[in-house]
């Protein structure tokens, strides 16, 4: 089941957080309305990018944790990316 978990602002844009399942959520960029990539929740945590920069990835499922968008508990790196 999906769940929108909230928005976050990362470099000027915004994204959609969405959850797909429980710990893995998916990004979607809302001026195009375009999947960005992907982030799971670890340890470690994975991250994927899709048509964007990983480390602009990355800065928005940090964003993301930050600002409560997800049930993460645990510290924010290191980070893997995928």
């Amino acid at each position: 089941m999906q769940t929108v978990k909230g928005m976050v602002q990362v470099s000027g844009a915004t994204y959609r957080v969405v959850r797909m399942t429980p710990g893995s959520y998916e990004v979607v960029r809302l001026l195009d309305d375009a999947k960005v990539g992907a982030f799971r929740l670890g340890p470690p945590m994975e991250i994927r990018a899709q048509g964007i920069e990983v480390e602009l990835m990355r800065k928005i499922a940090k964003a993301a944790v930050q600002q409560a968008k997800t049930t993460w508990i645990g510290p924010l790196d290191p980070l893997v990316l995928t």
